[in-house]
């Protein structure tokens, strides 16, 4: 049983979508109708009234309740052997005991892409999701530093879970298939961060490369950036989703990416992206992405903005060694099995150990 909001296809749907190509039977429990909808042309959903943006942003109220309430009633009937909530923060403590209580046998897992323990993560967004660590058979951590916060806030077992790409989404287009405002040197596909991304950025335009910018949160660094940065040249900046996503990259000759500071990233799910649609990544440097492709062999990494543009300019210069490198780093990604598939691969890998050793908090700390 996967819960979650079931917001954006790539968390929660896709994999569930996974699990069942593996050979599951999932069921699927989410909120996102509850409280928000579509509209035509908006690239973010919309909140049903003001009274469901509070009770959301509040974690409680009728709705949260009503929610809580369908979730034990659902879990009660398919009696799953495994609940899986995927970035969760709408329940506390309380609704992950009654469901201990509810599903004795069951493993509860805990995993979220985003970072609740870093210093700009916002308390009351977490707050739940904090204090219902311990009650939590295992959790599975996206990043390695967030392992052992999970261990300090009372976590029991922690596994590492990185991010995918999924492959029926991210794939490489022909070039002759790409619009042509989609072609371009180098492309950044991302949300903003006030973490010097934009002074790179500007560096790019400046040495006479041609950009292309999308993503969310760009609105908030137009007021901040100097009056003749090359980078007001792109606005509106908007996220490109879909086949404009496949687009944006695979019209590049090099794709660029950066680490949100903001979550201690080192590693980004761009990281698998990219490769996946054979298309050579520029990458800001760590030591957790060097162990897992080849520098200069199976993708490209800086850790200074001169460092970038001496890069930029060796792989838009020659052809030959930038589409080998993108080669190497398309197979890598799928000899690796970095995809959603092999993900959920190693995860029932790992839960079948934790289920042959019988592990159950309940079973073993009185909870």
């Amino acid at each position: 049983m996967i819960v979650g909001d079931y917001m954006w296809p790539w968390y929660q749907q896709a994999c569930a979508n996974a699990l069942e190509s593996l050979g599951c039977q999932v069921v699927r429990f989410g909120w996102f109708g509850d409280f928000s909808h579509w509209v035509a042309d908006r690239t973010e959903p919309v909140y049903h009234s003001f009274w469901h943006r509070l009770q959301y942003r509040l974690r409680s109220g009728p709705v949260v309740w009503n929610v809580a309430m369908r979730l034990l009633q659902v879990a009660n009937k398919e009696k799953p052997h495994v609940v899986f909530f995927y970035n969760v923060t709408i329940f506390g403590p309380s609704l992950v005991r009654k469901l201990k209580r509810l599903l004795p046998d069951a493993l509860l897992c805990q995993y979220s892409n985003d970072n609740p323990f870093s210093a700009d993560a916002k308390l009351g967004l977490w707050r739940h999701y904090l204090r219902s660590i311990p009650y939590f058979d295992v959790h599975f951590s996206f990043r390695h530093s967030n392992m052992e916060d999970l261990r300090y806030f009372g976590a029991h077992h922690v596994e590492l879970l990185r991010a995918y790409f999924i492959p029926e989404d991210e794939y490489p287009v022909p070039y002759a298939e790409i619009p042509d405002r989609f072609r371009c040197d180098v492309v950044f596909a991302g949300h903003y961060e006030d973490d010097g991304r934009v002074e790179y950025l500007e560096a790019v335009c400046d040495a006479g490369f041609k950009l292309n910018l999308f993503g969310g949160g760009w609105q908030v660094a137009l007021s901040k950036l100097r009056h003749n940065s090359p980078l007001r040249k792109k606005y509106p900046v908007m996220p490109a989703t879909g086949a404009d996503y496949r687009y944006a990259l695979c019209g590049a000759k090099v794709a660029l990416c950066f680490l949100s500071t903001l979550n201690r990233d080192t590693y980004t799910r761009r990281s698998f992206q990219i490769p996946a649609m054979k298309v050579t990544m520029l990458s800001q440097h760590s030591d957790d992405l060097v162990s897992l492709y080849r520098p200069d062999a199976d993708a490209c990494f800086f850790k200074s903005k001169d460092e970038m543009l001496a890069k930029l300019k060796w792989l838009v210069d020659n052809d030959d060694i930038r589409n080998d490198i993108a080669a190497s780093g398309y197979q890598k990604v799928y000899d690796d099995k970095h995809s959603v598939a092999g993900r959920m691969e190693a995860l029932l890998k790992q839960l079948s150990v934790y289920q042959t050793k019988n592990v159950n908090i309940s079973n073993t700390n009185g909870h």
